[in-house]
């Protein structure tokens, strides 16, 4: 980061911002890196998926306090094929130069579901000035499980019986908040219009450009996922239908 850089970012504020995530990057970036070489397979997928991806920022996290919580930005395909429901741990052992301390400072990684979620340095500001990026130890570097709470998509898969389990892949369910409701988004119609169901299990066409935009469809949870299944359900028509009522 140059000194022209840091003198706007003091400047202009929103410049300022775009140069702490440029640093915290940076500083994420080299503690990825540091990550010892075929110590397993789950990491080697954690090094692989952060380089197929972009880091945004890092951010306060209500569920883990100590942990700043990691955004990060995946394409559709990076995200699926590296997001495994359950696979959670945390890495630690990894250690850090600190040039405020003096001393090499403690951090930990939390992934969750093969995704990494959180990051912790002992006596960090997390700004990159304070470390000697050079300066990071593996040597004592373990990795041990963890144990994250339930959230909602997790408890509406696991209240599915098992007909309708098998015929979703978890990894690829996520909820939606659709004019102060939710979705449990089941099939992707692209650019942002999706098929879901509620807790209710009822079926909807949420297609933005319609009227009306939430469309209550004459089917089943099951009915509709078996016309996925067997390449019945055309998104194409689907579409223009919807567009037309």
């Amino acid at each position: 980061m140059n000194i022209l850089q840091k003198f706007l970012g003091t400047i202009f504020p929103p410049y300022k911002f775009s140069i702490r995530r440029k640093e915290q990057k940076i500083l994420f970036n080299a503690i990825i890196n540091a990550l010892p070489e075929d110590f397993s397979k789950d990491l080697s997928l954690i090094k692989t998926q952060t380089k197929n991806s972009t880091f945004f920022d890092l951010g306060k996290w209500e569920l883990f306090p100590e942990f700043q919580y990691v955004v990060m930005f995946y394409k559709n395909e990076t995200y699926y094929k590296f997001r495994k429901r359950g696979n959670n741990f945390k890495i630690s052992g990894l250690k850090i130069f600190s040039k405020l301390t003096n001393k090499f400072e403690e951090i930990e990684i939390l992934i969750q579901d093969n995704l990494v979620s959180g990051l912790k340095i002992q006596n960090s500001n997390y700004h990159l000035n304070e470390f000697k990026l050079s300066s990071i130890d593996n040597t004592s570097f373990s990795i041990s499980h963890f144990e994250f709470p339930q959230n909602d998509i997790d408890h509406f898969y696991d209240s599915l019986d098992n007909q309708l389990k098998e015929k979703l892949n978890y990894n690829e369910l996520f909820d939606i908040d659709y004019n102060g409701r939710t979705f449990y988004v089941i099939y992707d119609l692209e650019d942002g219009n999706y098929i879901a169901v509620d807790k209710k299990h009822s079926v909807y066409s949420l297609v933005h450009d319609a009227r009306p935009a939430i469309h209550k469809m004459n089917t089943t949870f099951l009915q509709i996922l078996e016309e996925i299944e067997t390449n019945q359900f055309n998104i194409e028509d689907h579409l223009e239908s919807r567009y037309k009522t």
